[in-house]
């Protein structure tokens, strides 16, 4: 039987994330207003379709057992991991499960750099490429995160919070044969809680809907 707690927990959380992603949308308007024509094609592209929901049916069809794994990075937080993580024009940034597509955009825009999305639902892949313009060297792959080129990679974002522990052995056992210059982010767990060919180069904290967390900067060292 529920509690009382249990029963107000969810409406509380739902206000929670509305009143965080209204102050973000505020934030974006006043610190990066050229990406305001960005927002606005996603919310035109989004208006009748909940990504949520999208998400949830796509791995449902797929019989997943977690069909509520669905996260978006808000963009100020990219901001942070473009300035730890010194972000260049010529960087090539892989976004693993990239969902949307906003945050790769977002990072394109912000700081001119190539940026690879890769998710494996499709519609948020055919939606992405479709808002991207000739403008930004941004583009969108339909994929599994695990089976991914990564090989122009000099940074890797991969949010993977919802990610089961198997899901991320397997990623970071591919993560080792790449060059010890390729900066791999995650957020909630450093890379060498995996394996013990990571070492963690620098980490931060930063705002999510559901909280604060720990961002990981790692390097492999068992490449050169």
């Amino acid at each position: 039987m529920k509690s009382l707690a249990d029963f107000f927990a969810l409406p509380w959380l739902f206000f929670k994330v509305k009143v965080f992603l209204f102050k973000e949308a505020k934030r974006v308007r006043c610190e990066f207003p050229g990406f305001v024509p960005y927002e606005k094609a996603f919310h035109q592209a989004y208006r009748f379709c909940n990504p949520f929901h999208i998400c949830k049916q796509f791995l449902k069809q797929k019989g997943e057992k977690q069909i509520d794994a669905y996260g978006e990075t808000p963009l100020p937080v990219f901001h942070q991991i473009a300035c730890e993580c010194s972000l260049q024009k010529d960087d090539v940034v892989i976004e693993m499960g990239c969902g949307r597509g906003r945050g790769a955009i977002f990072l394109s825009h912000l700081i001119g750099c190539r940026v690879i999305g890769i998710d494996w639902v499709p519609l948020f892949i055919e939606k992405a490429n479709s808002i991207v313009d000739n403008q930004l060297p941004a583009s969108f792959r339909c994929e599994a995160m695990q089976e991914a080129d990564l090989s122009e990679a000099t940074v890797i974002y991969l949010y993977g919070t919802c990610l089961e522990d198997r899901e991320i052995d397997l990623l970071a056992r591919r993560f080792e044969s790449l060059p010890s210059s390729v900066k791999i982010v995650t957020v909630s767990y450093p890379l060498s809680d995996y394996s013990p060919h990571f070492k963690t180069l620098k980490q931060f904290i930063a705002s999510f809907p559901w909280g604060e967390a720990e961002i990981y900067v790692n390097i492999t060292t068992s490449a050169s």
